[in-house]
This record gives structure tokens, C-alpha cells and sequence, in this order.
């Protein structure tokens, strides 16, 4: 089961709103301040995470406490955008044309990026938490290894994509495993669709009108676009053009959403496919029904809306009792290089490399050998004497299976050939 969780710009009755999807009714508000528009996440079912408009802050609420702000952050400026990865550990946010990293566990700011020339639009993460895509004002797509950011001072993107002439204005990124593409959209009327693999460019399928938004269905076979005029077009994704670039022939009615009077800001797809949700600078949301294109319900808002997205009905939602599974520190202003380094490496290797264990053991033995420090030396010793032991018994268990099966091999033989005599 999911809710519709929401944000919009006049802050007058609340920050945030979760609602129920199909009976419009409001399930739990979250007051404080006003969301910047790409910048309201859901971190591991626990928290809400959201950038205040036209101030230096980053707001935490807990799903259980209804109107209670858990955490205030001061920033050094003004984050536009805000974005959390699936796996709940790190989380990107944009400041002007700059990128920042932070660790959530430590609150560590574990990588700063500076390759955008004019403010950051949009950040999306892949599915696995390995990569994330930035866009900016300026027409840039850049991709980004997370491993890359961690361990590097001065890192460049994977990928660079200059081909939009005007601002990049929304990005989707598929939770393809294998390929994952990326879908951006921009004032020039365009959206692109990217492998990041590859880094080809598969399809430029060209509007009639400026595009503000983009979205995909979990089973990647439809794109809604929204536009600056309050249309949502669908595109097939399963009957794709021959060529690669695509006219989209805004008479065919029956791929188009209409209802919104104004720009079409945010778009998501539900789980299950069957429904749209849209915010528009109408001061409204929408639910529409995809099978029919009908709108079955409007969440009527006192503003024009900054956030709006499908998300998982969480435990959290439904009771008061509070137990995280993720750990949000407050995030540093600043980078401190000799404190994070060390730290940082340590951090990759555990939640991205995943080490053999034996191995983790070895290294963290040697490690350990090398510090000055008597209780150092006296840990490695142990794990060291630990160690060993370990393999001398993992040696004596592969002797004896060895020798049971090649007895086995023996007997069965004999006993054959006494049977042929």
C-alpha cells in the first residue's frame, strides 16, 4: 500500500502532507518552514529530510511525530536540491553550482564537487547506490561514481552531456540493475534519454513546448513528461522510433494527461503502475488512472507545489513507537581533508566493496600490527593467534573430507570387482 507525500510553497497550514492516494485523505502533517522544490526525501522509512526554501537549513522530521521537528541543520548557504541514496548512507545536496556529500551515520562532509557552472537543478541516485546524476541551469548532465567522489579530492564526472541549449529542468534515473538510462527534460523542448553504461544518447524526442518534469514506470515502459503549459504527454517506451530523433505529434490526445492549468512541476509513477500523481503550479495534485487518463482525485493545496511522490505506507506512519534503522548526524559546513580521509576509505570498502571476511580479518590484522599503540599490538596478536587457528581447523576438516571420500571411492571399488568374480 502507498501514501502520496507532498510539499508546496505557501506554508501556511503545514510543511509537508501525507495523504492517502485515492480518498484524499490527510494521514499525517509535518510543520516548519517551506521545501525547496527537489529536496524532500524519505531516509530508510524513518525520517523526512528537506532543504528550507530561501534559508540555510536542512529540516529532519521523524514519520512518528506528527508536526515535531527532530533536527535542525545550519547550513553555509542556501541548498537548492536534496537528494538521499537507496541504501540510506550518503546523501547529495546542491549549494549554487556546487555539489556536497555527507555521510549520514557521521554527518561527515565526505566530498565537495565543483564542475557546474550555474545552479544544480536536479540530483538523482541509480538503484544500487553506486552513481547519481546532477543537472544544472546551464544545460549539463554530468554522472558521477560514488566511488570515485569518496576516494578522490579533485574528481571529474564519469560522463558529460552538454547537449541540452537551455536549463535542465527534471531528471529521472530507471532502477534498472543492469542498464539503467536517464531521462532529462528541459526548457528547449527536448527530453534525452541517456544509457549511462554507455554513455550513448538513445533517443531526443522533440515538444512543442517547454518541459518541466519527467517520470517512468517501474517496468520502463512509459515516460510522462510534463510541460510548462500543464500537459502530460506518455511516451511508448516499448514501440521506440527507428531513428533518434522523435517529433511528438500533440494531437493524438489518448497519450496526454490534461487538467492542470499551469506548469506540470512533479511527477511519479505508483508501484503498481496503475496510477500518475502530478503537482502543478495550480496549487494541486493529482492522482490520474492510467488505464483511462481520468483524474480520480485532486489534493488541493494553498500554493504551487515544490514536492510531490509515491511512497510506501511506513510503520512508522501508522504508530508512535519509534525504532530507525538509519543513524542522521548532523552534517559539518565544512571539509575537513586529514580527518576524512582515512575515514572515508574505511567507509567505502565496507558498504561498496564488500571484502571476503578472511580477507577484512588479514587486513585489519596488519593494519593493527602496524600501530604503535600496546593495545593495538595486543588486538592484532589476539586475531592473529584467532586467525590461525581458524585455518588449522579449516585444514584438518578438508583432510578428513578428503580422505573419507577417496576410502568411499576405494570400497565401493573393491566391493565391484569381488561382485564380477
Amino acid at each position: 500500500m502507498e501514501v502520496v507525500i507532498t510539499s508546496e510553497c505557501s506554508g501556511q497550514l503545514w510543511n509537508t502532507c501525507v495523504w492517502e492516494p485515492l480518498t484524499g485523505t490527510t494521514l499525517r502533517t509535518f510543520k516548519g518552514g517551506i521545501s525547496g522544490s527537489q529536496s524532500l526525501c524519505v531516509v530508510g522509512g524513518d525520517y523526512l529530510i528537506a532543504s528550507i526554501k530561501d534559508k540555510p537549513i536542512i529540516q529532519v522530521w521523524a514519520l512518528n511525530r506528527q508536526d515535531q521537528i527532530t533536527t535542525k541543520m545550519i547550513m553555509p548557504g542556501i541548498i537548492q536540491v536534496l537528494a538521499v541514496s537507496p541504501c540510506n548512507n550518503f546523501c547529495v545536496g546542491a549549494l549554487s553550482e556546487q555539489l556536497l556529500v555527507w555521510q549520514l551515520s557521521t554527518g561527515k562532509l565526505v566530498a565537495s564537487l565543483r564542475r557546474h557552472y550555474q545552479n544544480v537543478s536536479d540530483v538523482k541516485f541509480t538503484a544500487d547506490s553506486s552513481r547519481f546524476v546532477s543537472a544544472g541551469a546551464e544545460g549539463l548532465v554530468l554522472l558521477w561514481s560514488l566511488d570515485t567522489v569518496l576516494h578522490s579530492k579533485e574528481c571529474e564526472p564519469d560522463s558529460t552531456w552538454s547537449d541540452h541549449s537551455l536549463p535542465v529542468t527534471g531528471l529521472h534515473v530507471t532502477k534498472s540493475l543492469i542498464q539503467p538510462l536517464a531521462f532529462s527534460v528541459s526548457l528547449d523542448q527536448t527530453c534525452k534519454i541517456r544509457d549511462l553504461n554507455t554513455g550513448r544518447t538513445l533517443f531526443n524526442i522533440q515538444f512543442g513546448q517547454p518541459l518541466r518534469s519527467v517520470a517512468v514506470d517501474h517496468a520502463e515502459e512509459s515516460c510522462y513528461v510534463g510541460s510548462q503549459e500543464g500537459k502530460i504527454y506518455r511516451i511508448d517506451l516499448l514501440d521506440p522510433p527507428r531513428g533518434v530523433e522523435q517529433m511528438v505529434d500533440e494531437t493524438a490526445s489518448r497519450k496526454m494527461f490534461v487538467g492542470h492549468e499551469k506548469a506540470v512541476t512533479c511527477l511519479s509513477v505508483s508501484m503498481d503502475g496503475c496510477h500518475l500523481l502530478s503537482g502543478s503550479d495550480d496549487e494541486s495534485a493529482r492522482v490520474w488512472d492510467m488505464a483511462s487518463g481520468q483524474c480520480v482525485r485532486i489534493l488541493a493545496h494553498r500554493g504551487p507545489l515544490t514536492n510531490a511522490f509515491f511512497a510506501p505506507r511506513y510503520k512508522h506512519l501508522d504508530t508512535d513507537k519509534f525504532h530507525p534503522r538509519v543513524i542522521i548526524n548532523t552534517f559539518e559546513k565544512k571539509r575537513h581533508d586529514g580527518q576524512l580521509n582515512a575515514d572515508s576509505d574505511t567507509n567505502v570498502q565496507l558498504l561498496m566493496r564488500c571484502p571476503p571476511l578472511l580477507e577484512s580479518f588479514d587486513s585489519e590484522c596488519q593494519s593493527n600490527s602496524l600501530l604503535g599503540k600496546s593495545e593495538g599490538q595486543a588486538s592484532g596478536e589476539v586475531m592473529q593467534n584467532e586467525l590461525s587457528h581458524l585455518k588449522y581447523v579449516n585444514r584438518q576438516l578438508y583432510a578428513f573430507a578428503v580422505d573419507k571420500i577417496l576410502n568411499n571411492d576405494t570400497t565401493c571399488t573393491t566391493s565391484s570387482n569381488k561382485k564380477r568374480k
